[in-house]
């Protein structure tokens, strides 16, 4: 009988909390919940380790699009880029050292949003999205963005776009179908091009 392979995907830890405290202007409050994140996602791991699993793919944290509506209530952009960053540097830090510490019984691998999302937004129209990358398909708000919390999409005010594969972001706050397929793919090639150990997404 065949072996079968089961991997463990662990997707973004924190996220919520980032962005209650952006959205309060509190770029301090949310770097200090960095190191207790890390704890949190350790302690997630070391729960399936513990119960058998021995593969298993983390996320590294992505400029996502619920930080940039964030910004748009009054935060920085830059410091919330260096805040994906910080933490996806500890989180990296995290790893290496559980990657010690159980050897090679253990297939540790990250997967990084961060680059992909970067290169989305920066030239969505190289990777098939329209020239409006912070725009929201599904929403009811005005200006270059489309994004408004009274009028979140499902709302009466709200309205969907003609096409959201052209869109990076649906509502505001989750991507659509077609960047979580670009961003999969990255994952994927990743994980296929460098087996065991840490990959670096491509494009």
């Amino acid at each position: 009988m065949a072996a079968t392979l089961s991997v463990f995907y662990v997707g973004e830890i924190g996220v919520n909390d980032y962005f209650v405290a952006l959205s309060n202007n509190s770029v301090d409050v949310a770097v200090s919940l960095v190191p207790h994140i890390i704890d949190t996602i350790r302690s997630a791991l070391t729960t399936m380790i513990a119960a058998g699993a021995r593969t298993v793919v983390v996320s590294v944290s992505g400029m996502l699009p619920n930080r940039l509506r964030a910004a748009e209530a009054g935060c920085i952009t830059r410091f919330i880029n260096a805040l994906a960053e910080h933490h996806n540097h500890m989180l990296r830090m995290m790893l290496r050292e559980l990657r010690s510490n159980y050897g090679r019984s253990l297939t540790l691998l990250y997967a990084d949003m961060y680059r992909p999302v970067v290169k989305a937004m920066a030239s969505p129209a190289l990777y098939g999205f329209g020239d409006r990358p912070l725009a929201t398909c599904c929403a009811g708000g005005a200006g270059p963005n489309n994004f408004n919390f009274i009028a979140f999409c499902g709302t009466p005010a709200s309205t969907t776009c003609a096409d959201p594969s052209k869109f990076v972001s649906w509502d505001g706050i989750h991507f659509t179908e077609a960047a979580n397929r670009f961003f999969a793919r990255n994952m994927i090639k990743g994980l296929l091009s460098r087996g065991r150990g840490e990959y670096v997404a491509t494009d």
